[in-house]
């Protein structure tokens, strides 16, 4: 896939679309191409509609490339694409696919490509500091009006809902990006962005590890 990017106010490249990795048949990914640890593989799952547990091991939640219209983030060719749901087991390449709370920090690797990585997140996290460079006065969890407009635009965050039992409910309500950085307080609890039409959660919005969300990618 060829996907839009740019650099945004808080210096970093970021994609301006939703990853589309995945198909109807599983993907041998190498650390090569994919933001692997060195001379290592993943096999990706084929799209499906089954949901992560750890009794069953992991599956890509759901394959999802319908063309959306949003009047504050759909422009530009292709940057009005849902993309594909990842459950988190598949969105860490494998590395993070079991109940626990064991895990340290952030997560090192992920399926975003070579170079690139999930953005971190929670109140220290890369979400979060787009949000302050963008408006130095946010101090809140969360952030409503213009600047959640600016932040929206800038990103092109989409209401993608989440995938979860063969749906996406929440479509066109809300919007969520995963992170690397596990909620240190729940076992099976991420830090994603979380966005509605009215307002941006970049600091302490979670989600369960078992539903599957939308991947952006930040050049490392």
């Amino acid at each position: 896939s060829v996907y839009y990017v740019q650099k945004l106010a808080d210096g970093n490249c970021w994609m301006l679309e939703n990853l589309r990795l995945g198909g109807d048949s599983t993907m041998e990914l190498n650390s090569s191409n994919t933001n692997l640890a060195a001379n290592t593989t993943f096999t990706l799952p084929a799209s499906g509609t089954a949901n992560f547990t750890p009794s069953t091991g992991y599956t890509n939640a759901a394959l999802n490339v319908d063309s959306k219209e949003d009047t504050v983030t759909g422009y530009g060719a292709g940057r009005n694409l849902v993309g594909n749901y990842y459950n988190y087991c598949v969105a860490s390449a494998g590395t993070k696919c079991v109940n626990s709370s064991t895990f340290p920090g952030d997560d090192e690797f992920n399926v975003c490509p070579a170079n690139w990585t999930m953005p971190s997140g929670g109140p220290e996290g890369q979400y979060s500091n787009l949000a302050t460079v963008l408006d130095s006065s946010i101090t809140t969890d969360s952030f409503t009006g213009n600047l959640s407009t600016i932040y929206r635009y800038h990103l092109s965050v989409l209401l993608s809902g989440i995938f979860v039992s063969g749906q996406t409910p929440a479509q066109d309500i809300e919007g969520f990006s995963w992170s690397t950085t596990q909620n240190s307080n729940y076992a099976t609890i991420m830090y994603p962005l979380g966005v509605s039409a009215s307002t941006v959660y970049p600091r302490s919005n979670s989600s369960s590890r078992y539903y599957g969300l939308p991947i952006r990618c930040v050049l490392q």
